[in-house]
């Protein structure tokens, strides 16, 4: 069987007390619980998007990263939108989605913004693709 070149998306909405800013003024047991919950989340969002695949997922050894945050309101700057997407990009290495989020592994890292009309459309989405197959689709 071929591998599986579709891409891994999750969705959620993010606990903005995770956000680079608010980090800094919460104890750290609120964040550290709050980081765990989002990564566990993310654990059982990246299994049940894995199942919902044509085929089988493999573990990509090189991967491509997109977040995007979609918001009615002020965007998160990158730095902030990274920070609060990190604890869901690990439950996504925990779930089998990729090998490990280093640089070894992650051969490229996309963040994106996107305006909505309402806050009820507000979420962050953080999509896994094999490296390379965005550049074969395109060019085959």
């Amino acid at each position: 069987m071929g591998r599986n070149f579709e891409s891994v998306v999750i969705e959620f909405y993010h606990a903005p007390a995770l956000s680079k800013n608010k980090i800094r003024a919460l104890n750290w047991r609120t964040t550290s619980k709050l980081s765990k919950e989002q990564r566990k989340d993310a654990y059982m969002l990246s299994l049940e998007a894995m199942s919902n695949l044509k085929g089988p997922w493999l573990t990509p050894e090189r991967a491509e990263v997109t977040i995007t945050q979609y918001h009615a309101g002020t965007p998160l700057d990158y730095e902030g939108l990274a920070c609060v997407a990190a604890p869901s990009v690990d439950g996504m290495v925990d779930a089998g989605v990729l090998m490990d989020d280093d640089p070894k592994h992650v051969v490229e890292y996309n963040l994106r913004h996107v305006k909505v009309k309402t806050m009820t459309e507000n979420k962050v989405t953080i999509g896994v693709t094999p490296a390379g197959e965005r550049m074969r689709s395109e060019h085959g």
